[in-house]
């Protein structure tokens, strides 16, 4: 500009001011113009830029005027729309709120917040993408664009964002939320670093639920959840993680612990693994197993309690004594083992009821608690039997003897205290069998078996006694357990007999017999039925034992009916009560009975005078049955001490026979004598027969017809004979020739 200066300078004076100030005008003009032109430049430059930016955006941006018209848009929002050119889809556009929103009114919505406020914010909508009429989700900002000098709208200037991704993740994390809700466990997710720091990064509401502690608790104390686990179980939890983390294997851990509100709950807790940088991350769901824990232990109860009492059973006492052995060979000490059987507990049991029983039964277990540690075990095998067993006794075998016999006495006296419940009193008592094992006989069987010996030897001596185990007992005991297994071959090989002894009417005739067993053991020879019955009721073979006898004589008076001296002999087998309370006895007799086609009112039944105490209901309901058929029912040796004329009136009984000991002394006895004639009359009330059984003497005959007997047996007439001596002897009798002494004078 120096030349400018320089030219004032020189035209600054006269006539010349006139042409300077014009040419000052002039350059002046000039170069605001080129200022001008600069700054438009500058100005359509940035627009440029400002438009090719929004151009490129990744966000739509539009401009659509008041009444609905879509006026620009950025190739972002041509493409949300499904279109390459902005021309075509402006051209495609008419009316915003019905072609492009699904639901119309939300374009209402969207003005109405617009207009009210000038502006709207993230306003999302269902929308069509608008030529292929894919729904998507947006969200959309906007403002109005006002006139500067009237102040009125002009259009609308706005951005779109798709958030259909957004949308369909919010929803499946809602579905989600909803699903883990209500699931009766909890999920999670749980870092811990190479520090030992955890952190919380994901938990269901079942947690909440689980453990009773808000969820923003767990994220912001990471470790609050192992406080709540049961300290008992605490360390075993900790190692479950630590182990995994070690070997990246997964968790399946059961645990328990103690909610806000108190409760104990057992837990599962399954959980998988995943290594990141100097971090573990477990992916797991935690459920609550209480019911199923409770009902575990109510079975865990029922295999090993007895339901009674709440004692152990002998499942239970089985695995305790197998620990106990092994114990006392490691550490060199002995145990101590005691059998229980209480005295007349089946006396009570029948005559007063289950209920009493029962209770009797718990009052036991009570007793014996009291009598030892809460360390020692006392269990219940079954019925009227107990075992209690002390371990870890020091000393040698004398002073664990000592010890043993001590402890059996305090037992047995804290037994002897009647038993009361209600008006009822009964003396109590037990016998009891002590073993002291130190480890040397590992078989549990044995030790069991050897207290169950020394048990009946106190039985043996008078009950309400202790006794120690002898090892001179085991040959007895091993010679009973052979003859078990004898006993049980003979019943199946049906190498057992019955023997006949005959019965004899008023008028002198033989009307029949009774069947009674035999056994002629291979070794030992004749064995006493006084013998085999106990033998079978002690192994279990009665029942089988019964159904051999019963057989038999129904075989037999089946080959009587075929011969006329014989078909109307009657003949009476003795049943035990036991096998008559079971339930198929009476199809097996019916069975029996139809296949023979013999005349069932021949055949007698004998039970013992101890069904009278038994369960009358179920024992007359099956004698009930039988007699439809015409099978009589004779109750043994009444007058021993159970019956009693309201028990006997409930059985449908057609026969007494009193009990053999009362005969034998009716010549000496005055008492006998007495019991005798009260027995004949009573069952003269009852309409029942009587039989006498041992029948030795002329004069006992005499007696017994006298006061008005039906019917005789005894040796006085004959021993009991083998089937074909019996048959031989019958035949013999009737065709004249000389039997057995007295025997032919009664045959008619």
């Amino acid at each position: 500009m120096d030349w400018l200066v320089d030219g004032i300078a020189a035209f600054s004076s006269g006539d010349n001011r006139s042409i300077l100030l014009s040419v000052l005008t002039v350059a002046l003009s000039g170069a605001f113009a080129w200022r001008y032109r600069r700054l438009y430049r500058k100005a359509m430059d940035e627009n440029d830029n400002t438009r090719e930016l929004i151009e490129h955006l990744s966000e739509g941006v539009y401009r659509s005027s008041i009444d609905g018209s879509q006026i620009s848009a950025n190739r972002a929002l041509v493409k949300l729309n499904g279109y390459e050119e902005e021309e075509e889809m402006l051209a495609s556009v008419s009316d915003i709120a019905a072609e492009w929103y699904v639901d119309p009114t939300r374009r209402d919505q969207f003005r109405e917040i617009l207009h009210q406020n000038g502006y709207v914010e993230d306003f999302v909508s269902e929308i069509f993408r608008h030529k292929t009429r894919e729904r998507i989700w947006i969200t959309e900002s906007a403002r109005i664009v006002y006139d500067k000098k009237t102040g009125k709208p002009l259009h609308y200037e706005g951005s779109v964002r798709e958030i259909t991704e957004t949308i369909a993740r919010l929803k499946l994390e809602e579905k989600f939320r909803k699903l883990t809700s209500h699931l009766p466990g909890g999920l999670f997710q749980l870092t811990a670093n190479s520090g030992g720091v955890s952190k919380i990064d994901y938990l269901s509401e079942g947690f909440h639920r689980i453990a009773g502690i808000p969820l923003r608790r767990h994220y912001d104390d990471a470790s609050l959840f192992h406080s709540f686990v049961h300290p008992e179980d605490r360390e075993a939890y900790v190692d479950a993680f630590r182990n995994s983390n070690l070997g990246l294997t997964p968790i399946d851990h059961e645990f328990r612990i103690r909610t806000a509100d108190g409760q104990e709950k057992w837990l599962r807790m399954c959980a998988q693994p995943e290594a990141g940088e100097g971090c573990t991350t477990w992916y797991g769901y935690v459920s609550d197993i209480s019911l199923r824990k409770r009902q575990a232990l109510e079975i865990e109860k029922l295999a090993y309690f007895d339901p009674l009492t709440q004692l152990p059973n002998r499942r239970f006492l089985v695995e305790r004594i197998s620990a106990a052995v092994g114990e006392c060979g490691r550490n060199g000490r002995k145990s101590l083992l005691f059998f229980i059987d209480l005295d007349n507990f089946k006396i009570l049991n029948d005559t007063q009821g289950h209920d009493v029983g029962d209770a009797y039964l718990r009052e036991i277990a009570e007793r014996l608690k009291g009598c030892v540690r809460d360390t020692d075990t006392i269990a219940r095998m079954g019925g009227d039997e107990f075992i209690l067993m002390i371990e870890d006794v020091a000393g040698d075998q004398p002073a664990a003897e000592a010890m043993a016999a001590g402890a059996a006495n305090d037992m047995l006296a804290a037994l002897r205290r009647p038993f009361e419940l209600g008006e009822i009193r009964h003396s109590s008592s037990a016998s009891i069998g002590v073993v002291v094992f130190d480890g040397t006989e590992r078989r549990v069987d044995e030790i069991l078996k050897r207290a169950d010996i020394a048990m009946y030897q106190a039985k043996s001596t008078g009950r309400d006694s202790a006794a120690l185990f002898d090892p001179s007992l085991m040959e007895c005991e091993n010679e009973r357990y052979v003859l078990v297994g004898d006993l049980r071959k003979a019943i199946a090989d049906e190498t057992l007999e019955l023997h006949y002894q005959p019965q004899i009417d008023r008028t002198g005739k033989i009307v029949g017999a009774e069947a009674l067993l035999r056994w002629n053991h291979p070794v030992l020879g004749p064995v006493s039925p006084l013998r085999i019955i106990p033998l079978a009721e002690q192994s279990g073979l009665i029942g089988s034992l019964c159904r051999f006898v019963l057989k038999t004589a129904i075989r037999k008076l089946a080959e009587w009916s075929e011969r006329p001296e014989t078909s109307q002999l009657r003949l009476a087998v003795n049943v035990s009560v036991k096998t008559f309370g079971t339930s198929g006895v009476v199809r097996f007799v019916e069975d029996l009975v139809a296949a023979s086609n013999i005349d069932a009112s021949l055949l007698t039944i004998e039970f013992a005078e101890s069904v009278t105490v038994t369960d009358n209901a179920a024992i007359a309901s099956r004698m009930r049955a039988l007699k439809e058929m015409g099978i009589r029912f004779s109750l043994d040796d009444f007058g021993s001490g159970f019956s009693s004329l309201a028990r006997l009136k409930k059985l449908p009984f057609d026969e007494v026979k009193i009990d053999g000991g009362f005969v034998t002394d009716i010549e000496n006895s005055e008492s006998d004598r007495a019991l005798v004639r009260t027995i004949l009359a009573m069952a003269n009330t009852l309409h029942l027969e009587v039989v006498a059984e041992h029948v030795e003497t002329k004069n006992q005959e005499a007696f017994l017809h006298a006061f008005g007997c039906d019917c005789f047996q005894g040796f006085l007439y004959s021993a009991a004979l083998p089937a074909t001596e019996f048959e031989t002897m019958i035949l013999s009798a009737i065709s004249g020739t000389q039997g057995p002494e007295h025997l032919d004078q009664l045959i008619a």
